[in-house]
């Protein structure tokens, strides 16, 4: 555990440019990926077991807090997939390591430009489901 946490402290204390950011920010994303995948799996399975356990999962996704986290993950989902692709590219023309930053400059505006519009467009129809008129 000490090395887990001497880990993450070195990782916070670092002081790198948008490389180490990013780094960090992919590894997170990937994890949340999978909890999410996890969660989903388990979620979905549980009308196999009880049918009222899943209609409660059901419902309790439809929450604000669970709207958040769907719009945590699809800017994780937008972000690990336009910077694995940077780092497959780069990893399969090696002679482009010389334009890292220039590529992870790039990977950051094409992360703005398509998660920004798809997290407003879920916000605003979350906020309509929680707050809209109708209700």
């Amino acid at each position: 555990m000490s090395a887990l946490v001497s880990t993450i402290r070195a990782s916070l204390s670092y002081r790198g440019r948008e490389g180490h950011w990013l780094w960090m920010l992919h590894r997170v994303s990937g994890l949340g990926v999978l909890l999410f995948l996890i969660l989903h799996v388990a979620g979905m399975s549980s009308a196999f077991i009880s049918l009222e356990i899943h209609d409660r999962l059901l419902e309790m996704y439809k929450t604000p807090p669970f709207a958040i986290g769907e719009l945590a993950l699809a800017f994780g989902l937008i972000f690990h997939a336009i910077n694995g692709t940077r780092i497959a590219i780069l990893e399969l023309k090696p002679e482009l390591w010389q334009k890292q930053q220039l590529a992870t400059r790039l990977s950051i505006l094409i992360v703005a430009l398509v998660a920004a519009p798809t997290i407003l467009i879920m916000a605003a129809k979350s906020i309509q489901a929680f707050f809209g008129a109708g209700q």
